[in-house]
């Protein structure tokens, strides 16, 4: 171990003497370099790292929200106990409380994920990876002069399949606090704001250990004409996947209204001219197409590609879930299946907030300046 150590300090060592930021080329480079610091640093002791993402987010939510409707209504914030977290954003007392089938579905995805082995979890993470950085080379070619491109990008989670217990619980915890936060937000927005900007940075040590990592490669590889280009392609990337959650969720919101445009006509379709059902799926992917992805097209070819015993019985490709969705919408009269479509889909908008609060862990902030 110690050996390993200190080759790895040796290595960096080397990089940083052959840091050079002042081409676009090698700018690439030395982001790469920098990203496989934190990676390193990660890997050493994912465990570690894995409990202070989650004790932080619930110690972050006891210091942020108030734990009563009286005390909300006192400092202006919104409502969540800590107990809130002792539940599991899926089960029957959370937000899906009144979609039976979104629940069912959830519960089915965690228990995949907890059975799918650690190399084809590995695979599937390379293969959204490939999209992601598609994404990034499209909004980042925007804001850098001269952008070279993405780096490879290393899989920061691969020593997460050891802790996915771990990993599942704080991403469960993150949905319930975003949750919290648009339910609390539809309705006092100011309160909300107040909320969410005191979770951004909640007391003093906020996730120190991830702060610590990110300092040791900056220290290493942010230096000389690198100096002040990894912060600022750092800062860049951060912004860029900000940006690419924004537009995820505002496509998967509304999606809702291709239900209603298909129930009251107004997607000028003549009853008869063709079956609803694929046009309803068919411009649902429409909603998913981006610049550079279609993100249906990406997902289903990951989980095909990389999948190698198939769940007996169950198509987990995405068009077949949203075949089964549309096809539930337009049997129904009620307006319950529209009502718990929607209730979906906003599970999935706090399941990227959770997400994308989670990839950022990296991206600094005003919590690493303090203390």
């Amino acid at each position: 171990m110690r050996l390993l150590v200190t080759a790895s300090v040796a290595l960096l060592a080397t990089l940083a003497s052959a840091q050079d930021c002042t081409s676009p080329q090698g700018t690439r480079q030395a982001f790469g370099n920098f990203l496989q610091c934190i990676k390193e640093g990660l890997d050493r002791d994912y465990g570690t790292y894995e409990d202070e993402i989650r004790e932080h987010s619930k110690k972050a939510a006891a210091t942020c929200f108030a734990s009563s409707i009286e005390e909300g209504n006192s400092k202006d914030r919104c409502v969540l106990s800590v107990s809130d977290l002792n539940q599991v954003a899926w089960d029957r007392h959370g937000p899906l409380r009144d979609c039976s089938i979104c629940r069912t579905f959830a519960s089915g995805a965690i228990k995949a994920i907890k059975s799918t082995p650690a190399e084809d979890q590995k695979c599937i993470r390379t293969e959204i990876s490939k999209a992601i950085s598609r994404e990034a080379s499209y909004c980042l070619q925007k804001k850098i002069p001269n952008f070279a491109g993405v780096p490879e990008i290393p899989d920061l989670e691969e020593g997460s399949f050891q802790f996915k217990d771990s990993v599942i619980s704080s991403i469960s915890d993150h949905i319930l606090i975003q949750s919290r936060l648009s339910f609390c937000g539809e309705r006092k927005p100011a309160r909300a704001s107040t909320t969410r900007n005191c979770l951004s940075n909640p007391f003093v040590g906020y996730l120190d250990g991830h702060c610590k990592v990110l300092a040791n490669c900056d220290s290493r590889l942010a230096v000389g004409s690198c100096a002040q280009t990894i912060p600022a392609t750092r800062q860049a990337t951060c912004e860029c996947i900000t940006e690419a959650r924004d537009d995820l969720k505002h496509r998967i919101a509304s999606i809702s209204n291709v239900f209603q445009d298909l129930l009251s006509g107004n997607r000028g379709v003549a009853i008869g001219s063709a079956n609803k059902v694929d046009i309803c799926v068919s411009q649902i992917k429409k909603q998913m197409v981006t610049p550079v992805n279609d993100w249906v097209t990406v997902i289903d070819s990951a989980l095909s590609t990389c999948i190698r015993n198939k769940p007996a019985g169950q198509n987990l490709a995405m068009e077949a879930l949203l075949n089964v969705g549309c096809r539930k919408v337009i049997a129904d009269t009620t307006g319950s299946a529209t009502s718990q479509l929607k209730t979906g889909f906003d599970f999935v908008n706090n399941l990227i907030d959770a997400m994308v609060q989670r990839s950022g862990r990296f991206c600094g902030g005003s919590h690493c300046l303090r203390g």
